[in-house]
């Protein structure tokens, strides 16, 4: 082999072990981003969150039928926290809420502006005793 073709060769593998590093770091970005799953909670949790698309369904587990239920949505990389208040869940009850009542000052929370990060519920029973949650979106 003349020392040209040598160099041209040495180019192109260099260029296709970069492409692959690329390629395998891109892979893994997206594979982390895109999990799409969320965070187990514990079976014994006294509230279950679960979220959407659409709604975040809350489920209450606690034994008691909770009041004063105040859900959030905790946006990524900003103090704005959209809140719904739900007066009373009964035990075992599901409730779907949905994004779009959830609001902060006026402002209604929607997914094409604002990217969540958590969901936080705080809720009392009807003992008093008090409940708080929070789970990754």
């Amino acid at each position: 082999m003349s020392a040209l073709s040598l160099g041209t060769v040495r180019r192109w593998s260099l260029g296709i072990l970069a492409r692959v590093v690329l390629c395998g770091t891109v892979s893994a970005a997206l594979a982390a981003c895109s999990s799409g799953g969320q965070a187990p909670q514990a079976a014994n949790a006294p509230i279950a969150v679960q979220t959407s698309q659409m709604f975040v369904t809350v489920e209450n587990k606690a034994g008691l039928p909770l009041v004063d239920v105040d859900v959030a949505i905790l946006p990524v990389g900003g103090p704005a926290v959209f809140t719904k208040l739900v007066e009373r869940i009964e035990n075992g009850e599901k409730r779907d809420l949905s994004l779009g009542d959830f609001s902060q000052g006026g402002t209604t929370f929607s997914l094409r502006i604002m990217r969540p990060k958590t969901v936080r519920v705080r809720a009392k029973d009807v003992v008093g005793k008090t409940y708080e949650v929070s789970v990754p979106w």
